[in-house]
């Protein structure tokens, strides 16, 4: 991006940005405008081609504006847009029944009553730039040329017709915070060259990422003008707007040719947003202790929600050698782990003990490869139901190990409803430290650490009353409970069903958000024995 283009953005007043420090003479988006024709019924229908099945057929109307269908029971827009009632889609009518609105984009997610037939994938790569992109909206036509000193820089919004329409583009660079992307009105060797104008506010950018186009983008605004340094504002679709003013009174020069750009609300900078809403659940847990033998192994259990014949991806890691704190590397660590996962009858369905000996490619392909081949991973696709990983120490090995649970998969057929973690708490420093990724918005995180009703079961050595701790990703404390019957919200927590039946056991109830978090768990008075900690979403 040329230096000159940075010159003109003066702070802008009103407006629909809703996030500080995006580019400022811009103009509420609302129309797809042809660089190559001004026939108001070209590109009307869905593209074909090199672009069929490239968006258009998960747009529907929302009001007077577009919004995109992400999941059997939601849709995107653009907040600036406002709501409606009703969502029209493939010949169907589906009702709003509850809405979202991000506080830190322009993005608004409802939640419709009836399941939706087909809804648009999430482009959730940071690689936008330099991509071809597919843009919908729906409303303006070209109107008249537009001529400045002289010569034919683009043409003014024309009449409003709402009439949905398609065009192309390239990606051309990210704006200064990152959380939106931007075209250029030029040519860019493409037939269907588009940008924003009066109707388009809340349509959708769809981009291939090789195996299907994806929804990458919610039409947000474009560059308008003023007609000179006094104001005079006016609107149009410009592929060279030197010689026009921005809207706060300054020309706009160059030496080539300055295109208008129009902007884009970026799905992958809120990704996490939007699935804790359409998709809550679980990622990832972790759990760090002291492994023994016997009872003393560590334990990880998870719970796949879900119906006979669905399947979830799931990775289990196994460590010890590479654990560090720091830099450095944690004393008596586990030097050989293994993992077994077994069914919720007990049936041992999968053991590993060094990751590169099986699914090396695999492995290495998601980005959990272990940095030390002796430590364990495997990825497997599993039905829905009850699993349980051990980690343990080769030929009765022990020391501190971690155990890792993630959940790859992001279809909204099942879902990680439930982890736990199951270790031996030591004294001092030989706590059970549990990680959690959370993606959710509207639910509740809810938090057990048992140790008596492990006796109750049959567990020698079970922890007599465990304390917990929840702690944010940069280590605040957001929560701590000792006797669950002493938190502030017990009666809350009685309502979940989940309270434990020994009151030394401890629980936190909290709204969640997505992000990391770590739990703690410790033994009262410096104790030890053998620990549960659970993590629940809750509606």
């Amino acid at each position: 991006m040329s230096e000159y283009r940075l010159f003109f953005r003066p702070s802008r007043v009103a407006g629909l940005l809703a996030v500080a420090g995006v580019l400022a003479w811009v103009a509420a988006a609302r129309g797809v405008i042809l660089f190559r024709t001004a026939d108001p019924s070209a590109n009307t229908t869905a593209p074909a081609g090199a672009l069929l099945n490239s968006g258009w057929q998960y747009q529907g109307r929302f009001g007077n504006f577009l919004a995109t269908a992400i999941a059997p029971h939601f849709i995107i827009t653009a907040k600036h847009v406002g709501g409606a009632a009703q969502f029209f889609y493939r010949g169907g009518t589906y009702t709003i029944v509850r809405s979202f609105s991000d506080s830190a984009s322009d993005l608004a997610i409802y939640e419709v009553a009836q399941t939706l037939p087909d809804y648009a994938p999430l482009y959730t790569r940071s690689d936008e730039v330099g991509r071809r992109m597919v843009v919908c909206g729906r409303g303006t036509q070209r109107g008249e040329q537009r001529i400045v000193e002289g010569e034919l820089r683009g043409w003014n919004w024309g009449a409003s017709d709402f009439v949905q329409r398609w065009g192309e583009n390239t990606v051309a660079g990210l704006t200064s915070n990152n959380t939106q992307l931007y075209s250029l009105f030029d040519q860019a060797g493409l037939p269907n060259v588009s940008t924003l104008s009066a109707g388009d506010s809340g349509g959708a950018v769809f981009i291939n990422d090789g195996t299907a186009w994806k929804l990458a983008g919610i039409n947000y605004d474009v560059d308008s003008f003023a007609s000179g340094p006094g104001g005079g504002a006016y609107s149009a679709a410009m592929f060279d707007m030197r010689g026009s003013y921005n809207p706060s009174g300054v020309l706009i020069t160059g030496n080539s040719p300055v295109p208008q750009r129009s902007y884009f609300t970026r799905v992958s900078a809120r990704v996490d947003w939007i699935i804790g809403i359409i998709a809550p659940r679980l990622v990832n847990l972790s759990a760090r202790a002291e492994v023994g033998t016997g009872d003393q192994v560590s334990i990880a259990g998870f719970i796949i929600q879900g119906t006979a014949g669905q399947f979830r991806r799931i990775a289990v890691r196994g460590l010890g050698p590479s654990l560090q704190v720091n830099g450095v590397p944690v004393a008596g660590r586990l030097t050989d782990p293994v993992l077994d996962l077994h069914t919720a009858n007990g049936t041992t369905i999968y053991t590993n003990d060094n990751w590169q000996d099986a699914q090396a490619a695999e492995i290495q392909a998601s980005g959990l490869a272990p940095t030390d081949v002796r430590e364990a991973t495997f990825i497997l696709t599993l039905p829905a139901g009850g699993y349980t990983a051990v980690l343990r120490g080769q030929s009765g090995g022990t020391g501190v190990g971690l155990v890792e649970i993630y959940d790859l998969d992001t279809s909204f057929d099942l879902r990680v409803g439930n982890l736990s973690a199951r270790s031996f708490v030591g004294a001092n420093d030989q706590v059970l430290i549990g990680g959690l990724i959370v993606r959710s918005v509207s639910q509740r995180l809810l938090l057990r650490a048992l140790g008596p009703s492990l006796a109750a079961q049959g567990v020698n050595g079970a922890l007599a009353n465990p304390t917990l701790e929840l702690h944010d990703a940069n280590g605040t404390l957001r929560a701590a409970n000792d006797n669950w019957q002493d938190a502030p919200n017990r009666n809350e927590i009685a309502a979940t069903g989940l309270a434990p039946n020994d009151t030394r056991e401890a629980v936190i109830l909290s709204s969640s958000e997505p992000g990391a978090f770590t739990a703690v768990v410790r033994g009262a008075g410096n104790t030890t024995g053998v620990a549960l900690l659970e993590a629940y979403l809750l509606d």
